[in-house]
């Protein structure tokens, strides 16, 4: 059913058919027939039209196409508000759908869906029934994941990787944000935020998520009350913002950015859907673009703005202004200084001043900046390292004279160890250390090393350190030496094996006797041959010979 008073307000705009055409889906006949009310009815502005009643609307077409409000079936408005002001509402599609069973008279026609939900609309408005939500221009920024992913695609392998679609709007001007992620994980949670900021060139007073475990956790399982998590809540007190999670299924509580997803997933999401992306550069790229035609795009509610027009002119002002610094991720961990004073943090070691051997230490990961604390205070700043398994050592933090301190590991330390063993192991504990620069790195791998010498273990570890400082040109760590023991356990647990040869035997025929070779081609495994009985080493048995066989050879050595 077309809307003829939105017809008849963008002519008075200006607008041409095409463009009436393309914003409302009507066809020219119908704009035609606006067209010549308003010359008609001489209505030449706005306000004229919006005071003007939807009754006397309908009487303006006369042509079948609008008949008046006696002609249709009426609408038991009682009924209907009544049941619209329930607990549990019906949907006004369940209302329409009752209407629809009303008998009809003589030449009555029942309303359509659309012209049922405006007259419903307009007495709920007439009896101040509902109020609309009023937004503060400045005050809260509306944020959530779009439900429909995009997707990268490698254009070597051909796979397709999932990409999650971060949407954020403010409510008062309609301005509408949106990246790509990997993931919807806590990182990625806080830096789209950052984004977000940063594209309104401002923070907003209050933040509204929804109810996900990135944003808020259940403080009981009685409760639907949900509070804000404490890496999010950090990341908002960067920004002096807060955060107020929506309860449980309560869609509405942010229905601005519900509105802002499907608008994004619709000119967007969809919109891209035809196009192939080797990157996330060049996905975020697109969307980035897009995201720009759809704050440019005019009309905008009713109005000749658009939704970048109206934040420049009412909401950016109101925003706060962003911090100095941006936001970087800040990680914490705990972590035990070993003897040799260095810590592991994702298998990178990092130095600490050696007093601090044998405590357990807080490391704060702030981007490529790792911070060892110990009772708030901070005892070592590193740049954190690239490389895995590797040492990152401030030659500082090296005690002055290792003997001297009972709780670090020492060169001396670990030879004493390895003379229990033998003075192959000592040989390679030297080599390792002396392969350091700094002594310390190596403190570790013997450690290890000689881990690998336990209980009856001593022989094949002095064995395996033997073998690898046979060759001066050899690296010795811990993984080679590792591999070497493997490879002697693999060997000593090999048992032995008879290789059967051609058993040559006599065959007397015809008064001559002459040799004949018996052939056999299989390899006898006799590594459970215990388990067979004294039997099993007979003769026979041994030689496969059958008992005719042995018969014959008797008689032919008689």
């Amino acid at each position: 059913m077309a809307d003829y008073r939105k017809i008849m307000l963008l002519l008075l705009q200006g607008r041409s058919y095409r463009q009436v055409h393309t914003l409302l889906n009507c066809s020219h006949r119908t704009i035609s027939k606006a067209r010549q009310v308003l010359d008609e009815q001489g209505f030449t502005t706005q306000a004229q039209l919006k005071e003007l009643s939807d009754e006397d609307l309908e009487r303006c077409f006369t042509d079948g196409r609008r008949a008046v409000s006696a002609s249709f079936v009426p609408i038991d408005i009682e009924a209907v508000i009544k049941a619209r002001l329930g607990r549990k509402k019906p949907p006004l599609k369940v209302l329409w759908a009752r209407y629809l069973r009303t008998e009809a008279t003589g030449s009555q026609r029942h309303y359509q869906y659309e012209r049922f939900c405006q007259l419903v609309a307009e007495q709920v408005h007439q009896r101040n029934l509902t109020s609309p939500i009023a937004h503060e221009p400045g005050h809260t920024m509306q944020v959530d994941w779009a439900g429909t992913k995009m997707q990268v695609v490698d254009p070597i392998t051909g796979r397709a990787t999932k990409v999650s679609i971060f949407v954020a709007t403010l409510p008062y001007s309609g301005l509408t944000f949106a990246y790509g992620y990997l993931d919807e994980k806590l990182d990625a949670w806080c830096d789209a935020h950052r984004r977000a900021f940063e594209y309104a060139q401002g923070v907003a007073q209050v933040i509204i998520p929804d109810n996900a475990s990135t944003a808020s956790n259940t403080i009981s399982r009685y409760e639907n009350v949900r509070e804000v998590n404490q890496s999010y809540s950090v990341f908002l007190e960067h920004y002096q913002t807060a955060a107020v999670p929506t309860n449980p299924y309560r869609p509405q509580h942010k229905g601005n950015v519900e509105s802002g997803v499907q608008v994004v997933t619709n000119w967007v999401i969809r919109y891209l859907d035809d196009q192939r992306f080797a990157s996330m550069d060049d996905l975020n790229a697109a969307v980035a673009e897009r995201v720009e035609w759809i704050n440019a795009r005019v009309p905008f509610r009713g109005e000749q703005r658009s939704r970048q027009q109206w934040f420049e002119e009412d909401e950016s002002q109101e925003l706060m202004e962003l911090p100095a610094q941006r936001w970087q991720q800040v990680d914490w961990r705990k972590a035990k200084v070993s003897r040799d004073w260095h810590l592991m943090v994702d298998t990178i070691k990092y130095s600490v001043p050696s007093k601090y051997a044998g405590q357990s230490v807080d490391v704060r990961i702030v981007g490529e900046q790792v911070a060892v604390m110990n009772g708030g205070e901070i005892i070592a700043e590193h740049v954190r390292g690239g490389r895995r398994y590797s040492y990152v050592t401030n030659p500082e933090h090296a005690p002055a004279g290792y003997q001297d301190t009972s709780l670090l590991w020492t060169r001396a330390y670990f030879l004493r160890q390895a003379s229990k063993i033998g003075p192959s192991t000592i040989q390679a504990i030297t080599r390792l250390l002396d392969q350091k620069k700094i002594e310390a790195q190596g403190f570790r791998s013997c450690m290890n090393i000689l881990a690998l010498g336990k209980g009856m273990n001593r022989g094949l570890l002095e064995r395996a350190c033997q073998d690898l400082c046979a060759d001066p040109r050899t690296s010795i760590s811990y993984t080679s030496v590792k591999h070497r023991i493997t490879v002697l356990r693999a060997e000593a647990a090999g048992r032995p094996t008879v290789e059967s040869k051609p058993l040559k035997y006599s065959v007397i025929a015809g008064g001559a006797s002459h040799e004949q070779e018996q052939p056999v081609s299989t390899v006898r495994d006799t590594s459970k041959a215990y388990l067979a009985g004294a039997n099993a080493f007979s003769l026979a048995a041994l030689t496969g010979s059958t008992a005719a066989t042995m018969q014959q050879q008797g008689e032919a050595h008689e």
